[in-house]
């Protein structure tokens, strides 16, 4: 059986590779990106969730989720921000955002998340 696998969409190099050990951990796949332009390069379709920070450099989260959902309906997001601000959580779960959380993302919630994605979505 084929894991599902996750992207994980950050600029910073440290918490991408922090969140990609603790999915992996859990018996998921995982692909990294430093930036949301780099993910939207890929086959969206390829992936069970995306957990993506908001702010980069470049395309936001906010952007990507925007852009995921055109390209590839239906493929949830996951966000996570160190710079947690109301409007931008309305904005983002308007936008279709599944989870909006807080930096420095406590591992339980982040695997709780993910988990009730992948549940979802039928891919676990």
């Amino acid at each position: 059986m084929k894991l599902p696998l996750i992207a994980i969409v950050e600029d910073d190099q440290f918490v991408r590779t922090a969140t990609a050990s603790l999915i992996r951990s859990i018996g998921l796949g995982t692909e990294s990106f430093a930036s949301a332009e780099a993910f939207l390069q890929e086959d969206l379709s390829r992936f069970a969730c995306v957990i993506s920070d908001v702010q980069m450099p470049g395309l936001s989260g906010l952007d990507l989720l925007r852009i995921a959902g055109e390209r590839c309906a239906g493929l949830p997001v996951i966000l996570m921000t160190a710079f947690p601000d109301p409007r931008i959580e309305r904005r983002a779960m308007a936008g279709g955002a599944r989870y909006f959380l807080e930096k420095p993302c406590d591992p339980e919630t982040v695997v709780s998340s993910l988990e009730a994605v992948i549940r979802s979505r039928g891919a676990g």
